[in-house]
């Protein structure tokens, strides 16, 4: 079975724009409560997840007394704006820019006059907050037949809401247009729509099946289902992965998949996943199995283990020292258990951004924790054996581990203090993974020397911190969605994902020039020269992330840490071709 998913799947820029000012609000909020007023959007998963970070929907008797609420992407009456400040709430506007232009479309003519029909759902949240611009003018039109039953209107402003479907608001303005001499029409139908409502027309001429995922309270969610259906293509619309029944597609070779508006990646991802799961004949079980033992091994954590051990060797040669079986083995283990206790501590932010992972530990929770553990506790006893200094360095970087998440700072002096922990300070997450891995395939290698410090150490730290800081930093952009969710605080989320974008490309062009220039000087070996591919490999997944080409969990984690088994790859090529 082949899965097509729409490109335009997923949370629009209204949707996610207001979801970012909503969680900016409530991590600058220290007193009083943030709410919405209404749903912030129209999925109860997403609902459910805001609801445990304390953010809830204003009620009628809900004291807004030294609360902000967020004014939610449909927009909201003047009337009821007014209501929520004479509460003595803080307003938050999230509403989308583009039912701004309409309500500012509405109020010029309202104020001349106008008449204001709106091509709509009727009770939808948007259109009850275009009707307040309306100044009692208003009418709707959720079917074409309606249009024969409005009043008789001098003038008239038609405007469409903006998830509405483009060839009914087309068929509107002309029956409108002959019935109203004086009719004034406007495309207030956001670009997104069209595009996600042309993309699904097209898709759906090209599939057996369709899957729409979403909430079913979501108007632009059931408007792409009606969509798919009008093309003729059997059409299935769910809000989660659990409302599948496999066997319901046994009979279709390439299913389509789309999502509304206001469906977060993770919901599509599960679906995607399950459908693939599915095998039907004896070729797609091969694959699958090809499939799942590719899957293992990186999910489990083996393959960044042999990453590791990689960048170990190569940071071993290019410090001009002797590399060493125990090096690689150390740094194996301590980041294999560093990986898989990450992935349990982290248990909610792995089953949003990664799905099939989390299920997967899930089913082998005690083998992993064991496996974990041993890791880490081999670690320490090859470390004990090499020498003291390697020891006493593994077992800080694992308290250090410890303590990350540990609230040291008292509540009582949240106010002066805001973070508690190390984990809460916004990119701490990289910062402290990319230490790890220096730590461990550079300086660990360096301890069991008897030179002093020589800038070959810093290079080789820079090196390896440098190109698993890309790696973190390209897989937080992916799971920005789900992390600013949870609350989490990475880089991404903190100074945004273009600015973030321009720091990783200065770095990998910093790193570039440091190679170079330490092997034309000779602090490390010219090993340095031959690395810059390595360099070159991680602009390009960086690349081809940005651009969309690869954007999938399982394929981008694998692309993005085979750059440390590549290291690993050229360093043996060079001291073979060198000794």
């Amino acid at each position: 079975m082949k899965v097509i998913v729409a490109k335009t799947a997923g949370f629009c820029m209204g949707v996610r724009r207001a979801m970012d000012i909503l969680l900016d609000a409530a991590n600058e909020k220290k007193d009083g409560k943030v709410y919405t007023d209404g749903p912030l959007i129209h999925n109860p998963q997403v609902l459910e997840y805001l609801e445990k970070r304390d953010i809830r929907v204003v009620h009628g008797q809900t004291d807004l007394s030294k609360s902000t609420v967020v004014i939610r992407a449909h927009g909201i009456t003047p009337t009821r704006r007014k209501e929520i400040e004479d509460l003595g709430a803080k307003v938050c506007d999230a509403t989308c820019p583009h039912v701004m232009r309409v309500q500012s479309i509405i109020k010029k003519y309202a104020a001349q006059g106008y008449s204001t029909v709106i091509v709509g759902d009727k009770g939808h949240a948007e259109v009850a907050g275009l009707l307040g611009y309306a100044e009692g003018k208003g009418h709707v039109v959720q079917e074409l037949d309606e249009i024969e039953l409005l009043p008789p209107m001098d003038n008239v402003c038609v405007v469409a809401q903006t998830t509405q479907d483009r060839r009914m608001f087309k068929e509107a303005i002309e029956r409108l247009k002959k019935r109203y001499s004086n009719c004034e029409s406007f495309e207030t139908i956001c670009s997104s729509t069209y595009k996600r409502q042309d993309e699904v027309i097209n898709l759906s001429k090209t599939v057996d099946a369709m899957i729409v995922v979403g909430g079913r309270g979501s108007a632009n969610t059931t408007r792409l289902v009606k969509i798919c259906e009008s093309q003729g293509t059997p059409t299935f619309h769910v809000e989660t992965d659990t409302e599948l029944e496999l066997s319901k597609f046994k009979d279709f070779d390439t299913i389509g998949v789309t999502a509304g508006a206001s469906t977060p990646n993770w919901m599509i991802k599960r679906v995607v996943e399950k459908l693939r799961s599915y095998k039907v004949n004896k070729y797609e079980k091969f694959l699958f199995g090809l499939k799942s033992v590719a899957s293992f091994f990186i999910g489990s954590c083996t393959y960044v283990g042999l990453g590791a051990a990689s960048l170990t060797y190569a940071c071993t040669v290019l410090l001009g020292i002797q590399p060493r079986l125990s090096f690689s083995l150390i740094a194996a283990l301590f980041i294999f258990s560093m990986q898989v206790l990450n992935h349990f501590a982290n248990k909610e932010a792995v089953a949003l951004n990664e799905p099939a992972r989390a299920k997967f530990y899930e089913r082998k929770q005690h083998l992993f924790v064991g496996l974990g553990a041993a890791g880490a506790v081999a670690s320490f006893i090859l470390g004990f054996i090499l020498s003291k200094s390697i020891f006493f360095c593994i077992f800080l970087a694992s308290l250090f581990g410890i303590f990350y998440r540990l609230e040291i700072i008292p509540k009582s002096l949240s106010k002066i203090i805001r973070y508690r922990s190390l984990e809460q300070i916004p990119g701490s997450k990289e910062i402290f993974y990319s230490i790890a891995w220096a730590v461990s395939t550079a300086l660990i290698p360096f301890l069991s020397t008897r030179k002093s410090f020589i800038p070959s150490l810093a290079v080789a730290i820079a090196f390896a911190f440098s190109i698993a800081f890309i790696r973190a930093v390209v897989l937080d952009i992916r799971d920005i969605q789900g992390d600013r969710i949870l609350g989490k605080e990475t880089i991404p989320i903190a100074i945004g994902k273009e600015q973030t974008k321009t720091i990783l490309i200065i770095l990998t062009a910093s790193v570039a020039v440091l190679l170079f220039v330490s092997s034309l000087l000779g602090w490390t070996t010219s090993l340095g020269y031959y690395l810059l591919p390595c360099v070159a490999y991680a602009f390009s997944y960086q690349y081809l992330f940005q651009k969309r080409i690869v954007s999938e969990g399982l394929l981008l984690e694998t692309i993005a840490d085979f750059n440390f088994i590549f290291t690993g790859i050229i360093a043996f090529v060079w001291k073979s071709s060198h000794f």
